[in-house]
């Protein structure tokens, strides 16, 4: 069956499955069959920033609502492209459903470019297909953990770097991660601790206590009641997976004069995300990993990029492990059953879930 996840633009928790019918492809198009995708709260951000973000814009529904991104692999079952053999394993960025059509163009032996016209003015870091077969670092058992982590660990490993870089002045500032039992959040602790030892503290509920306690990656843990007991030495920059407008000010107002910055990176608490007004300074900023990734790839150039980026990965990935469990759902009714649990917040920080097209 040819489904996908059908959403509306403005109302997130309205879901449907929906069936679409397939159809054929002109010169120039490939037919990529998805195998599987990952479903994290990353992709509850996506959909809550989908507007402001343009990332509603990346596959539009023919029913006129919208299909939710996801990162994942997926098979050329036709094409109509030279350079571009039909069985082929890709991993990239897809629509969640069963099937994306593509204009393949910049094709190499390592990759190619979606250059449908749609999406020539987005972010080109989501529009790049990675050949599996030439990709040194893929194998069918790491799939799991590269769908689920890696589209989160370069976002924060880029954090990584903003936090550390001068010009930000932010470089002595204690580390106040929200949502800190998110994949996102966890990524960057553990960047923080390879980096010399960076002082985080994890804001999490007291339903994720125990397992934020766990992890071993944060130097201080509180929850969202206890908020008034947090105090630090030096001005805390706070970096905001929640992105929960209740606790922006409970710690705008507790930590006035004792915050450094505030960097919103997702929306987690979807739910709870209209921007506060006349908090306390200072005002938060918005953090997107493409402009960062542009700002370090133009300082070192794209190879030394590639080659450090990878290296960190391949730590974390190592590693995952011990953090996470990898489980699977089946077909679009896995992949709404997982999409509407990540909506209530009622899955299992634990669990790296992903579906099987």
């Amino acid at each position: 069956m040819n489904w996908a996840l059908s959403i509306d633009r403005k109302t997130i928790t309205d879901v449907q499955l929906v069936e679409e019918a397939p159809r054929a492809l002109e010169d120039g198009e490939a037919r990529l069959a998805v195998h599987s995708f990952a479903l994290t709260a990353n992709n509850i951000t996506y959909a809550a920033f989908g507007d402001a973000m343009r990332y509603w814009d990346f596959f539009p529904g023919a029913d006129g609502r919208c299909r939710l991104p996801v990162w994942g692999f997926a098979d050329v079952a036709e094409s109509r492209v030279d350079g571009l053999t039909e069985g082929e394993r890709i991993y990239g960025y897809f629509p969640a459903g069963a099937e994306l059509i593509v204009q393949p163009g910049k094709i190499s032996p390592g990759a190619f470019v979606d250059l449908a016209p749609h999406r020539a003015e987005l972010p080109p870091a989501y529009n790049n297909y990675v050949r599996c077969s030439a990709d040194p670092g893929w194998t069918a058992d790491a799939e799991p953990a590269q769908m689920v982590l890696q589209p989160l660990f370069i976002t924060a490993w880029l954090l990584d770097f903003f936090l550390r870089d001068p010009d930000n002045g932010f470089t002595d500032a204690p580390v106040l991660l929200t949502s800190a039992s998110s994949k996102t959040a966890i990524a960057l602790a553990f960047a923080l601790k390879a980096g010399g030892g960076r002082h985080a503290i994890g804001l999490t509920s007291s339903r994720n206590r125990g397992f934020v306690d766990g992890l071993g990656l944060y130097d201080a843990i509180a929850t969202y009641d206890a908020i008034d007991t947090l105090a630090t030495e030096t001005p805390a920059v706070i970096v905001d997976f929640a992105g929960d407008a209740n606790v922006n000010r409970a710690l705008h107002t507790h930590l006035a004069g004792k915050l450094a910055g505030n960097i919103r990176v997702g929306g987690a608490h979807w739910d709870h995300s209209a921007p506060s007004r006349d908090l306390p300074p200072p005002k938060p900023q918005f953090f997107f990993a493409p402009d960062a990734a542009r700002t370090l790839i133009k300082a070192w150039g794209p190879e030394v990029f590639d080659q450090r980026y990878k290296a960190a990965w391949r730590k974390f990935a190592a590693a995952a492990s011990d953090y996470f469990n990898f489980r699977n759902a089946e077909g679009g009714e896995g992949a709404l059953r997982v999409y509407r649990a990540l909506l209530d917040g009622q899955s299992s920080p634990r669990d790296g879930m992903t579906i099987t097209a």
